[in-house]
């Protein structure tokens, strides 16, 4: 199951021990969310994403990229039509990616070397993560780990700088969890550049 916002900020609340939420708010806590959703966008992260919305025409070579997608690195094919089974590979020599005529990314097929048929398309690529959550939002899957650490170094620092009994806790807390997520973009690596013979979307 995905966590979603509200079930972050609980759980920040108990790594601040502020569960009622008396020394930052939910608003505030949003806030924390936010600047490490950024933090993560601002590395690079992409996020593995697959769309089948396209359907090939006959006569059609070229298919407006779907919304969101910024690398495509593979590219299928149906069976047959509705079939839902994607087993045919197209050659990365068939396709490529284009901007047309409206300044719109699109899927440019060969003319040469490919033949399109009324089948869906298969998609593999990566898409960017959500860099500004809303409160009935859900973390990115993958992400979680990272989002919540790199909150908690946020919120903690932020309690700290406020001064009171506990703020060299809350600078410890900071600290560790900061060092936390460090540690988390380190073991991520693989998911901050392409893949392998990816086509970056223009624009995106």
């Amino acid at each position: 199951m995905p966590l979603t916002i509200i079930e972050l900020r609980t759980e920040m609340g108990h790594h601040l021990q502020d569960a009622a939420h008396t020394l930052l708010n939910t608003a505030q806590l949003l806030s924390f969310i936010n600047s490490a959703a950024w933090d993560a966008a601002a590395e690079g992260w992409l996020l593995d994403t697959q769309d089948e919305s396209i359907t090939l025409s006959a006569s059609d070579y070229e298919y407006n990229v779907p919304a969101g997608i910024a690398y495509i690195h593979e590219i299928w094919t149906e069976a047959a039509a509705e079939a839902g089974t994607y087993p045919t590979f197209v050659p990365w020599h068939q396709w490529e990616i284009v901007l047309d005529t409206a300044d719109t990314p699109a899927i440019h097929f060969s003319r040469e070397s490919f033949t399109p048929t009324a089948l869906d398309v298969r998609l593999k690529g990566q898409t960017r993560p959500t860099s500004e959550y809303g409160a009935g939002d859900s973390i990115d899957t993958g992400m979680e780990s990272f989002i919540r650490e790199r909150a908690v170094s946020y919120a903690a620092r932020n309690l700290s700088r406020q001064g009171g009994p506990h703020s060299q806790m809350y600078a410890a807390l900071s600290e560790a969890a900061m060092v936390k997520s460090e540690a988390l973009l380190q073991q991520n690596a693989e998911f901050f550049r392409p893949k392998a013979y990816s086509r970056a979307v223009p624009g995106r």
